[in-house]
């Protein structure tokens, strides 16, 4: 019993099967088979040729010229058409049960009439960018607005597709690199006190090697050590028992290629009257901007363009500002999440101190004899640590 109801079910299976398979067979045979020989024949003959052998009109225009020589056997028809049609670079489309044929060229008479138009939305590129990075061969058939960052591409199906898979290779999110910055001025006075040695007194363990120091060309130190977390916490613990001031700790992320801009600073309004003149207000921006511009090169290496700019105002008076200014654009090559050094940098400031005697100093004409001032000028180094990471999606 068990062994006809299994040979009952095999036979069913093998029914269903052949129903399945009929349709595919029908679809297959719908497409006529070409079995002929051409011998540098007219195009418009071979066309000819073909219509009397599957009964199917095949309509070229003028544009379509030249000569094929050609074997075919058992060939399905399209296949055999864009065999001979790839040599003038001519491409077809079955258009109510015949072909046309016509050059894939805008200036074709019957362009409109084998092409197809599609609008596609960028997501991270520009048009003008897509345009540039696209192989030329695509550019007649497009159409684009850097506005709205779109494209319009009317062009045959099989154009159509290659572009939209050109398109999605370059259509990306460009990286992002997260750059973590540490601006402190540790007192000059303090670092000769130390031996001049900054990097040793950065150490908190001194009888390591802590540190690699190297300089560029420019006069920057490039130091590396270990991780930005380590140094930010021995800073800080050195900012409560020594002349250490951390002025900025950000952290900045940066598209690839972009450029991050940092200011620590105070911007002053001062007054300036000039002889037979209208006063005007002038702002004067003082302190440290930097500009670094990141790009990745590839999983583990990075090129940053830095510009540190360092102001600072050397005397304050009421009939005089002074502002002093350095300015360095360097160039350096990091790891992932190598850890950077921008040294060298002194910021010095002229203080005036006034010290009198109460009452009789400001006495006129005899407080000069009850007062005494002086200046003072302070030097203090200034140390920017930078540590790039690339971000992973």
């Amino acid at each position: 019993m068990k062994i006809k109801i299994s040979s009952m079910i095999i036979i069913i299976l093998c029914f269903i099967l052949l129903l399945l398979s009929i349709p595919v067979q029908a679809e297959e045979s719908e497409e006529p088979l070409i079995s002929t020989l051409f011998f540098y024949t007219d195009l418009q003959e071979a066309f000819s040729e073909l219509t009397l052998q599957t009964g199917v009109n095949i309509i070229a225009d003028d544009t379509v010229r030249g000569y094929i020589t050609l074997d075919l056997d058992q060939v399905p028809l399209e296949q055999a058409l864009r065999m001979m049609l790839v040599k003038g670079g001519y491409t077809f489309r079955k258009i109510d049960g015949y072909y046309l044929i016509s050059m894939a060229d805008p200036r074709s008479p019957n362009f409109q009439n084998i092409t197809e138009t599609e609008i596609i939305r960028l997501k991270y590129i520009s048009a003008g960018e897509a345009r540039a990075l696209l192989p030329a061969f695509y550019d007649p058939y497009l159409r684009s607005s850097s506005e709205r960052d779109m494209i319009t591409i009317t062009a045959t199906p099989e154009i159509i597709a290659g572009f939209k898979s050109d398109l999605e290779m370059i259509d990306t999110p460009a990286q992002e690199v997260m750059i973590q910055v540490l601006v402190t001025e540790i007192s000059t006075e303090l670092l000769k006190e130390k031996g001049g040695d900054l990097f040793r007194f950065l150490d908190a363990e001194p009888e390591e090697n802590y540190f690699q120091l190297r300089y560029d060309r420019s006069g920057f130190a490039s130091m590396l050590g270990r991780s930005f977390g380590e140094l930010e916490s021995r800073l800080k613990f050195l900012s409560q028992t020594e002349e250490v001031n951390i002025r900025a700790n950000p952290r900045v992320l940066v598209t690839d290629r972009e450029t991050a801009t940092l200011f620590i600073g105070e911007e002053q309004v001062i007054i300036l009257e000039p002889a037979n003149a209208t006063a005007r207000l002038e702002r004067v921006d003082v302190g440290v901007a930097l500009n670094v511009t990141p790009r990745i090169l590839d999983d583990k290496l990075i090129k940053m363009d830095i510009n540190p700019d360092i102001s600072h105002f050397s005397e304050e008076r009421q009939e005089r500002l002074v502002v002093k200014r350095s300015e360095l654009n360097t160039t350096v090559y990091a790891e992932d999440g190598e850890q950077l050094t921008l040294g060298g940098m002194t910021l010095s400031r002229e203080t005036e101190f006034t010290s009198a005697v109460p009452i009789l100093g400001s006495v006129p004409l005899i407080r000069w004899l009850f007062r005494q001032e002086t200046e003072r000028e302070s030097e203090r180094e200034l140390i920017i640590f930078l540590t790039p990471e690339i971000v992973r999606k």
